[in-house]
């Protein structure tokens, strides 16, 4: 967890920004860069091999209460610790994320990939499904496909794994969606295809009163496909009541 603010100097609480699996700051930089002054906090995303152990990780290192935005991975592990320590968390972004348990098949698929990620390297991890990750008209940008490689590169398969057991060990966060009754706003790009579009609207559907925007032009990795559409839409989460 990088340190940062309990309160910004003016009252507001930080934001605590979650990466997803073999991502890091970068995944949210574009949108850091467009919120100014914002107190921003990111996350560690491996400090448990179980989901419900991941989300006590982050909490144990974080302010005593805060914004949270997370995503895929991290709005899964959000979900966790809205559950665990709701009194903490003041606003939530689920970004690309899901409130889904992990298929059972998704085990062997999961730990198989980091095996192939082990002995043929962290691009394979990115590469082999980069059609699936990003909308159409993002395929052939070179440059966004060697940033994403590269923090799966910097992520390494030590982390990866732990990911990847944290992914197969969560709850289904469904049931719990009613419970949740603080400003939640559900973002996703209109070509999602690892956290599919019925996922989000799940979400949406689940918490009264949730805000769901669908990103054109975006794919799963919206906050860097599509950063100016979901900086603008985080920042009036930031700002509205």
């Amino acid at each position: 967890m990088e340190k940062g603010p309990k309160h910004a100097a003016d009252g507001r609480p930080p934001l605590l920004l979650l990466p997803g699996t073999a991502c890091d700051r970068r995944i949210f930089q574009p949108l850091i860069d467009r919120l100014g002054d914002y107190p921003v906090i990111v996350g560690d995303m491996t400090g448990g091999r179980t989901m419900p152990d991941l989300a006590r990780s982050v909490l144990a290192a974080a302010p005593p209460v805060f914004l949270l935005a997370g995503f895929s991975l991290g709005g899964i592990c959000a979900l966790e610790m809205v559950a665990q320590m709701p009194h903490r968390v003041a606003k939530l972004a689920l970004i690309d994320s899901t409130a889904r348990p992990d298929l059972p098949a998704n085990a062997e698929i999961r730990r198989r990939a980091v095996e192939r990620a082990r002995t043929m390297g962290m691009d394979t991890f990115i590469i082999d499904g980069w059609e699936r990750l990003v909308a159409p008209v993002n395929i052939g940008d070179v440059g966004l496909r060697e940033e994403i490689v590269a923090m799966a590169r910097d992520c390494g398969p030590d982390n990866l794994e732990t990911q990847a057991e944290a992914a197969i060990h969560r709850a289904d966060s469904r049931p719990r969606l009613a419970a949740i009754g603080i400003p939640t706003l559900v973002l996703a790009g209109e070509h999602e295809q690892i956290c599919p579009i019925e996922a989000q609207y799940e979400i949406a559907n689940g918490i009264a009163g949730a805000n769901l925007q669908l990103i054109a032009n975006a794919g799963h990795f919206a906050p860097l496909e599509n950063a100016e559409a979901v900086a603008l839409h985080i920042d009036r989460w930031l700002k509205g009541a």
